[in-house]
């Protein structure tokens, strides 16, 4: 979101040369009717449009986060409590005097008091966020210092308040650098592995915060940082950088270490780091589109007896291109087949543990309920329902990258066998016409389904109420204590069913969505080529000079590229 000066002001200014770059590349994408660069070619735009780099916070409830920025921001702005309060997305960047807008979900903006904010962004006070808060802005002079980012809290992950996991998920795709905090008590858990993987989908700038340093001594802090550290490199090998953090008198040392490695990455390098990672793009972006004007110039010198014979060798016959496409959709047909036996399996593991959390309660609430049947009946009925509510609400929550997984793993699938198809494309144009046509598939990404709302079937029938006066209580309580304790099981084992099938009905959808654009992208290549390999001679002149100019940009941004001091990674 962003404030009503921000939404008016201009996109940041890209280079002369990079600008150039990108309306040539999408100049010669229209001439030559070339829709597969699409995909790359809106990444670019996305990339290019960006004004500021956002640092997003993300983590389980109750790690720090908005502790850890209110300590950042000197100043008592966000809420904070011992159970979930944070709702909202709340962004806080450099204004130059201090403010604050709320943006509802039907895209009105509302002028706010900055003391004000917890009225929309804290759980207690916007239960469920009733008012239809979409985020929350916030502009402070203060911040000055870090005027190239804004810093984003957002609702903590795993509380069993599923619509504060799934705002800060869906709020992913738009992270810059990406803070994860992490109490030192646990440490790690695999969620915040799943976590961090999820996030490196959108950004390769993630730092580990080792929040609650304060808990251990010196001891006991170096060898939580050491076993962090050796989980982390488990998987990506020194890229996560660890800092022990506390809000505490008596750690400003480990405040300052990390607020400097911060002003460094994220304000120092901002504007270098965003024009090396533009460049790289539009670099590949413009030799994408001298491959295909390459196949375009000797397809045009070609005799016009030839072309057809070409486009053969190129794109072989239709019953190849149509084992290609069924290639696709056996991809995505065999990960949705295996949908909810996977689903099942899962949440089979998690059964006893489920029921026993269930029946310690049980346990605790029985005799408050024993002294009538009718109050035993109607208690245990009110309690079971909300109990497995909750209980269907922390599974999902908690395991939501494994019911994520299979749409991941299908996009990869999808996206390596669409490269497998280019390349295959590449060594038959160096056959047929002598030049490569290198292209580069653009990762397909899934469109994240929000978690399922939990839907618990129906438990009981009321039968029962027409003779509960007429049951003794002392002569049934053993009876009746074994039939809650079964009904219980069974309720357990019910719902978890359930929560696969209701999984299994968010995921499906997406599915469709990713084989219907790999079906399209497929396609759009296959026509790309076939309208270039059918270029008349005439065109040859005018490729020419663009393929001259192409190479011209290209060899601009590497200058510059050169110019500028390697970018360290973090």
């Amino acid at each position: 979101m962003l404030s009503p000066s921000v939404e008016n002001a201009q996109a940041p200014e890209v280079p002369e040369f990079s600008s150039r770059a990108l309306g040539f590349a999408a100049q010669l994408a229209r001439r030559y009717n070339i829709s597969s660069l699409r995909p790359l070619l809106e990444s670019c735009r996305t990339f290019a449009r960006q004004d500021t780099l956002n640092v997003a916070i993300f983590g389980r409830f109750k790690a720090g986060k908005s502790s850890f920025l209110n300590c950042l921001l000197r100043r008592e702005l966000l809420p904070v409590g011992v159970i979930p309060v944070t709702s909202v997305i709340t962004e806080i960047g450099y204004g130059p005097r201090e403010r604050a807008w709320v943006q509802y979900a039907g895209g009105v903006t509302e002028e706010i008091a900055v003391d004000a904010i917890a009225e929309f962004v804290d759980e207690n006070l916007n239960p469920e966020n009733r008012k239809k808060v979409a985020s929350v802005r916030v502009d402070l002079p203060s911040l000055e210092e870090f005027r190239a980012i804004r810093f984003v809290d957002t609702p903590g992950l795993e509380s069993v308040l599923a619509h504060n996991t799934d705002v800060s998920r869906d709020w992913l795709p738009n992270v810059g650098l990406a803070i994860v905090a992490v109490g030192v008590d646990p440490p790690l858990s695999q969620r915040d592995i799943e976590l961090i993987r999820e996030l490196n989908l959108y950004t390769p700038k993630i730092t580990l915060l080792l929040t609650k340093a304060d808990l251990l001594d010196e001891r006991g802090l170096a060898q939580v940082e050491n076993y962090v550290r050796k989980q982390l490199n488990r998987y990506w090998n020194d890229a996560i950088p660890v800092y022990p953090y506390s809000i505490r008198p008596g750690f400003e040392h480990l405040r300052e270490q990390f607020e400097n490695a911060l002003h460094q990455e994220g304000v120092a390098r901002s504007s270098q780091q965003r024009a090396a990672i533009l460049n790289r793009k539009l670099d590949t972006l413009l030799a994408e589109c001298s491959g295909y004007l390459s196949v375009a110039l000797k397809s045009g010198e070609a005799a016009d007896s030839e072309r057809q014979q070409v486009r053969r060798k190129i794109l072989g016959d239709r019953q190849g291109l149509e084992d290609s496409r069924l290639a696709l959709r056996l991809i995505v047909r065999h990960v949705s087949t295996n949908l909810r036996t996977g689903y099942e399996k899962l949440l089979e593991s998690r059964e006893r543990e489920s029921r026993a959390r269930l029946l310690d309660e049980f346990e605790q609430r029985w005799p408050q309920w024993n002294s009538s049947f009718r109050l035993a009946v109607t208690s245990f009925e009110e309690w079971v329902t909300r109990a497995i509510t909750i209980e269907m609400t922390r599974l999902s929550n908690q395991h939501r990258g494994d019911f994520l997984e299979p749409l991941h793993r299908a996009g990869r699938q999808l996206s390596q066998t669409l490269q497998d198809f280019r390349n295959r494309i590449s060594e038959r144009t160096m056959e047929a016409l002598g030049v490569p046509l290198r292209t580069t598939e653009v990762e397909i990404e899934p469109e994240i389904p929000r978690s399922p709302d939990i839907r618990i079937g129906r438990l009981f029938d009321r039968e029962w109420e027409l003779i509960s006066f007429l049951i003794p209580m002392p002569l049934v309580k053993g009876i009746v204590e074994n039939h809650f304790r079964r009904r219980i099981a069974d309720v357990v084992f019910k719902n978890l069913s359930r929560l696969a099938s209701q999984w299994e009905q968010k995921i499906n959808p997406a599915l469709t969505a990713m084989e219907k654009e790999a079906l399209g992208r497929l396609d759009d290549l296959v026509a790309t080529l076939e309208r270039l390999l059918a270029s008349a001679g005439q065109q040859a002149p005018q490729i020419r000079r663009d393929l001259e100019e192409a190479e011209q940009l290209r060899a601009s941004l590497r200058q510059a590229q050169a110019a500028q001091p390697a970018v360290p990674h973090p």
